[in-house]
């Protein structure tokens, strides 16, 4: 290698070097945006369905706090200085010392997590863990009101549970299984009402939540189809497909842009 060469070499290495660590970064920040995301799925369904000792005001105030990280770290579409490492809320707390490498905060100074894209626990704004071992699966997946949701998170094949302890799927991930609502069944006997006995199949029925002109819910007979013929994966994302399931046949609000189709924590980039 000569010597006129051997400058052009170095420049290309640290090129490299840099271009992958601006990779590295980007697809860090775009994991905790995911993360973030999931646990607002959580969060909607918490307060769509709260269990008996919830406190609904609290469910609020999380999902504000959730909306304002979202807004500061995930939303702009360059990370400038100011983004980057000079981040504040409305009360003067800092989002973080670097949405690259150090932990992200939520407007009441709860951690959200020690360091985006790495495999460490997960916080809600309340100090609830979501999980422990975030980006590994197979960990426990905690409600925002620490109810289990499932023993074994992005598992095939595995229960999950409402906030308030009911079943909702014996086999989350897998098409063609039984999904449950939370309550009882609508016809009087024992049981959870189905969603449906195949579900996710094209052409299969499924149970839609309906209701009368005073406002009392009956179940209706529908048929499965476009956006609701999901894959194995996309039925790993359980609270994606219960807003969807809930929010479907309503007027549109804030749960509605959670739905599966979108940057789902099945495939953040870890």
């Amino acid at each position: 290698m000569t010597n006129k060469t051997l400058p052009r070499f170095l420049l290309a290495l640290l090129f490299a070097a840099s271009s992958s660590m601006a990779t590295a970064d980007a697809r860090s920040v775009s994991s905790a945006c995911a993360s973030l995301e999931f646990m607002a799925k959580m969060l909607a369904v918490n307060t769509i369905l709260p269990a008996n000792y919830d406190h609904p005001q609290q469910l609020a105030d999380m999902h504000a706090a959730m909306a304002e990280l979202n807004r500061l770290a995930c939303q702009p579409v360059m990370l400038t200085e100011a983004t980057r490492f000079s981040s504040r809320y409305g009360n003067g707390q800092p989002v973080s010392a670097d949405l690259y490498d150090a932990a992200w905060y939520f407007p009441n100074g709860q951690l959200f997590v020690a360091r985006p894209g790495r495999d460490t626990t997960i916080y809600y704004p309340n100090g609830q863990v979501m999980a422990f071992r975030w980006a590994r699966g197979g960990q426990t997946l905690y409600w925002p009101n620490g109810n289990p949701a499932t023993f074994s998170f992005r598992t095939i094949n595995e229960a999950w549970y409402y906030p308030d302890g009911h079943i909702i799927t014996y086999l989350a991930g897998a098409r063609d299984e039984r999904w449950f609502y939370p309550f009882a069944r609508l016809d009087g006997q024992i049981g959870q009402e189905l969603i449906s006995s195949h579900w996710g199949v094209d052409g299969e029925t499924f149970q839609a939540i309906s209701y009368t002109h005073d406002g009392r819910m009956f179940m209706q007979l529908e048929r499965i189809r476009d956006k609701l013929v999901l894959s194995d994966t996309e039925l790993l994302d359980v609270p994606g497909v219960l807003l969807m399931l809930t929010r479907f046949y309503q007027a549109p609000d804030a749960a509605k842009q959670f739905m599966p189709g979108d940057s789902s924590i099945t495939d953040a980039p870890w």
